[in-house]
């Protein structure tokens, strides 16, 4: 059956681009995005695959089931009270960020986001470890380290009758791993948009592994049997170039978890400058795994010559860097494209030119690539 869009949450839509209307997808103008190290809940990036539910928060529960002891079904106000609270600064990203780079090359599937599908928030919650500890989970290591634990959402979905997706269950465990069940984002109630009344936060994952509207948490021997994790978010070879060729291959390779390192210049928007001469450049880098950017280095001739930029990235408050760097850089600007690579503290580059694949995802070259220059 079709789906209903008749009770979705108004919303101020100024300094958005909207991708999708049904369901609703929008980014932020770059040139918005990083005048601000928390993103504002107006300009954080909106990722639907269906419509918003209007959840009532007196009644919804989360049920945690499974391979549990004692198998748990907590309203928002247990998971208020019932467990310590924690804030997490974290940035999430769309696994299709920049996906509009990759289109350039070869037509992909999916939503053609330019690179606003990023945003960095502080969100207030319990830990998903001491919920499933309660719920007695599993602690031998051996254990831990053939279980995932599964998420459904209540959203109804073009593509299945939920969305839903999983993370091992050694990442929701990890006492450093900050995996919250978040009910605030920067400091006010989740709106409808952004997961109300509660989603799962998995840092410096990408961000279809943090699902919102949350319904059940699953222990199991396998991942999430769901599209988003079985079907979606995976990196086929490039010669992978339609649904029919995907649908036969989609079981051999692995859903995507940690996403790249990956930086954008954002000022100028358009990556040129306007004149030759002195020229002031701003951007954003990030990488996932909770590692922090340690250089970005940045080109104004094609990457003959590189200066390196101004970092911004204050401590996030938690034992691994889970938000964003701001970065800034004073460059003499010539007619070429003003370009950005980041290196995180893994020693890990941005690449040169893109590797396409069929789904888009992933995308961390220099800049956008323009139609004539060289992919992998």
């Amino acid at each position: 059956m079709p789906l209903e869009y008749a009770h979705e949450p108004e919303r101020d839509v100024k300094g958005l681009i909207i991708r999708k209307d049904k369901p609703f997808n929008a980014e932020p103008q770059v040139s918005l995005l990083v005048q601000h190290y928390i993103t504002p809940d107006p300009l954080f990036f909106h990722r639907n695959h269906g419509p918003i539910p209007d959840i009532d928060i007196q009644t919804h529960e989360v049920d945690i089931v499974g391979l549990v002891s004692s198998p748990l079904h907590l309203t928002v106000a247990d998971l208020k009270s019932k467990f310590t609270k924690h804030t997490v600064m974290a940035t999430l990203q769309c696994a299709g960020n920049r996906r509009d780079g990759l289109n350039k090359v070869k037509k992909t599937n999916g939503v053609v986001w330019g690179p606003g599908a990023v945003g960095n928030a502080v969100y207030t919650g319990c830990l998903l470890r001491d919920v499933l500890k309660a719920a007695g989970v599993v602690s031998n290591p051996e254990d831990v380290a053939k279980l995932h634990a599964s998420f459904a959402s209540v959203e109804q979905c073009e593509e299945d009758k939920n969305y839903g997706s999983s993370i091992p269950l050694c990442k929701a465990l990890d006492e450093y791993g900050d995996v919250l069940l978040a009910y605030e984002m920067n400091g006010k109630a989740l709106t409808r948009d952004h997961g109300y009344p509660i989603r799962v936060v998995v840092p410096g994952y990408i961000g279809a592994r943090s699902v919102k509207y949350l319904k059940t948490i699953t222990i199991q021997n396998h991942e999430s049997d769901a599209y988003f994790q079985q079907r979606d978010y995976k990196i086929l070879p490039s010669n992978i170039e339609s649904e029919e060729q995907a649908c036969k291959v989609w079981c051999n390779f692995p859903a995507i978890g940690e996403y790249n390192v990956q930086s954008y210049v954002c000022e100028p928007a358009d990556g040129l400058s306007c004149k030759p001469g002195p020229c002031n450049v701003r951007g954003y880098a990030l990488s996932g795994g909770g590692r922090s950017i340690q250089r970005v280095d940045v080109s104004a001739d094609d990457g003959r010559t590189w200066v390196t930029a101004d970092l911004y990235q204050p401590c996030s408050g938690g034992t691994k860097m889970w938000a964003w760097c701001l970065w800034t850089a004073q460059l003499h600007a010539t007619n070429k494209r003003i370009l950005s690579r980041a290196v995180d503290s893994a020693g890990n580059v941005q690449q040169e030119y893109p590797i396409w694949n069929y789904r888009g995802v992933m995308n961390n070259s220099w800049r956008t690539m323009e139609p004539d220059q060289p992919h992998l």
